[in-house]
């Protein structure tokens, strides 16, 4: 929930006068995995929610009061992060009562993160999962899951040669924005091409890009 973001200040005192504390992962619980072709990664965070809970999106709509989730990999050199969070299409709604619009996930999804790997020598990749779970009511406290996950190391190809292996995928290119022949879209922030998720404009992605790159 939006401005009820703050009620979990005053749920979670009344809750613990009474014994029943409850905590953002009893409601969500989170693992990770990852799926690894060469030198590309795929970072996957599994998110389950209980019935009636909800997460608020990865970017919030603007002027939203919301937590907005977070997944974060702590930096390292042993990888290059590749884009930002891929999340499904959010459920985007005006909330009356708060007067601002929402974006939330709910049930069963999966979230994700794209990496290149550099490092020769395998490695562990850490990061953390950080959320607030709402119902219709009010909003638990912010909760964090921490993961680390074994990386296999690889002796990677030269950027520019990687660069022109993907451009042969494009049927169409126009500046930075491209397409290839199964219809996906690309745009190229910082000197690098993006897969643009299904469910967000070109126009979107290149500025959800261009913020988290800063």
């Amino acid at each position: 929930m939006g401005l009820l973001t703050l009620v979990f200040v005053f749920s979670g005192m009344v809750s613990q006068a009474f014994g029943q504390v409850e905590l953002g992962k009893d409601k969500v619980k989170a693992t990770f995995s990852i799926q690894q072709d060469g030198c590309e990664a795929t970072i996957i965070a599994k998110i389950v929610m209980d019935e009636h809970w909800h997460i608020n999106s990865i970017t919030l709509p603007e002027g939203s009061f919301g937590y907005a989730t977070k997944f974060d990999l702590t930096s390292s050199p042993s990888f290059k992060t590749k884009g930002g969070v891929v999340e499904p299409k959010p459920h985007v709604y005006m909330d009356e009562i708060a007067g601002e619009m929402l974006s939330t996930h709910e049930g069963t999804i999966t979230m994700k993160r794209k990496i290149k790997v550099v490092s020769e020598k395998d490695f562990t990749l850490n990061g953390i999962f950080d959320f607030q779970t709402c119902d219709e009511a009010r909003c638990l406290p912010p909760a964090q899951y921490e993961f680390s996950l074994k990386v296999k190391g690889c002796a990677s190809k030269d950027e520019s040669t990687e660069e022109d292996d993907i451009e042969k995928t494009f049927t169409s290119i126009n500046g930075d924005e491209a397409k290839n022949k199964e219809g996906t879209n690309f745009v190229k922030v910082n000197n690098e091409w993006h897969e643009v998720p299904a469910g967000n404009s070109v126009a979107f992605y290149k500025k959800y890009l261009t913020l988290v790159s800063k």
